[in-house]
């Protein structure tokens, strides 16, 4: 009798998303006021020092855990495994390395995850377990495939994209993502004889889960947080959050939305109360390809801004002062 075997394809890579961000905050009430009442973001939990909260479209219980701190910043990105044994295996891999730092209890929202740090001290941690949080009541949605319901309030983004950190040796973590699987469909140089300064990295089909940009005014092993975006369904979603923005009393980062050469968004910047700086942004290139890339940009051609000249870069290569990374933190173990 014949026998069939199922070969089971596996993927090239530990990850299946960018699930969660954990953000350090000088005024967690400030910051929560921000993303309710500007962004419309949802709170799906509160405790005495942190808040938990999503988007309309997010599917966890969570995408944004703020915590209030004397400093701002990054205190941790989550990643959801591709699978149970993908996370073991991921585990093994980060403290055969020594990224590893180690397991931690369950949080609001998932299970256990093991926490690791990348070459310039970001921390990370990776899971499997998760809550899929339906909402009833008022936040419920007839559409099946939504969570909650897309109830039309502030900035209203969708869901969660990306984070952008900036380091001292990308040399490092390009290294470091490579070997984890994630895919390099953007690269920034200064000239094709120097080492790459920047780039994009993806898990999947977005244009980015994380950039990662060199800025040697911080540092070493003080890996800084630059911005966190969320998403929105379109560009006139955006230009209509300019408006909402400056009706609420905050101020656009950069004066006006614009759009990246690197990636397509178009987007706005805004700065929270907490010391944090927040993207809004919509229609970023999608790849399927999965050896696409990476297209080289340079900085003289400004890959931040298409269509004007805000370069968050001087000739030199050095980010400038009001681009910088809003604040450092310390290395958390």
């Amino acid at each position: 009798m014949k026998t069939t075997v199922k070969i089971m394809a596996k993927n090239p890579h530990y990850f299946s998303q960018l699930a969660h961000i954990e953000v350090l905050t000088t005024d967690l009430e400030g910051s929560v006021k921000f993303f309710t009442d500007l962004a419309g973001m949802d709170v799906t939990n509160r405790e005495e020092n942190s808040v938990y909260m999503r988007c309309w479209g997010d599917y966890f219980h969570h995408t944004l855990k703020l915590t209030q701190s004397d400093k701002s910043g990054m205190a941790a990105l989550g990643w959801r495994a591709d699978s149970p044994e993908a996370l073991n295996e991921v585990v093994a891999y980060l403290e055969e390395t020594g990224a590893g730092i180690g397991w931690v209890d369950a949080d609001k929202g998932r299970g256990k995850a093991y926490r690791f740090k990348s070459p310039d001290g970001h921390i990370h941690e990776v899971f499997w377990d998760v809550v899929w949080l339906k909402e009833t009541g008022e936040r419920a949605s007839i559409f099946a495939d939504r969570y909650a319901s897309n109830r039309r309030y502030g900035i209203n983004p969708r869901r969660f994209d990306h984070v952008t950190y900036n380091t001292t040796n990308y040399a490092a973590e390009k290294e470091f993502w490579t070997k984890l699987g994630l895919k390099n469909p953007d690269e920034v140089r200064i000239t094709d004889e120097q080492p790459p300064v920047g780039g994009l990295w993806t898990t999947a089909n977005l244009s980015h889960d994380i950039a990662i940009f060199s800025d040697p005014t911080i540092e070493p092993n003080m890996g800084a947080l630059n911005h966190v975006a969320f998403n929105l369904d379109s560009r006139e979603e955006v230009l209509l959050a300019c408006d909402w923005v400056l009706e609420k009393g905050y101020k656009l980062a950069m004066g006006a939305p614009t759009r990246h050469k690197a990636d397509e968004g178009f987007f706005i910047y805004v700065d929270e109360p907490g010391g944090n700086r927040f993207e809004f942004y919509a229609c970023a290139r999608l790849i399927f390809a999965p050896d696409h890339g990476p297209d080289v940009h340079y900085l003289k051609d400004n890959p931040n801004d298409a269509w004007g000249d805000n370069s968050p870069w001087g000739a030199d290569g050095n980010f400038k002062k009001e681009h910088r990374s809003i604040k450092s933190f310390d290395e958390l173990s």
